[in-house]
């Protein structure tokens, strides 16, 4: 199946993927449905940034996926590593250890 070519597009198939009404997602990015509706079908329809963002978190995918069909997991591993960056050094220093123990747990 090949990658929906528009925003609205590529944001109906997330909603469905995240199995979500138009009703749902609009309640949950603090919109209306018919916005939504007009996002998945009108091409020239421009969201926020702030809404772009809200969606892609209640859709489960990127802002990057959103906007321009980029593979969503390579944006989540992008999205964890901006995050681990700006972490406290004691988050840092947790995360380094669940890597490793996971990492021991991989030659089993």
């Amino acid at each position: 199946m090949s990658e929906p070519e528009t925003f609205g597009a590529r944001l109906r198939a997330a909603r469905t993927r995240a199995n979500l009404s138009q009703d749902e997602l609009a309640r949950r990015v603090g919109s209306s449905k018919g916005y939504v509706s007009e996002l998945e079908t009108d091409p020239n329809i421009r969201p926020s940034a702030e809404l772009v963002l809200k969606l892609a978190n209640e859709t489960r995918t990127t802002v990057e996926h959103l906007l321009r069909g980029d593979d969503p997991s390579a944006g989540a591993d992008k999205a964890f590593f901006r995050s681990y960056e700006g972490a406290h050094p004691e988050v840092k220093a947790k995360l380094k250890a669940i890597l490793e123990v996971l990492k021991g747990d991989s030659s089993k």
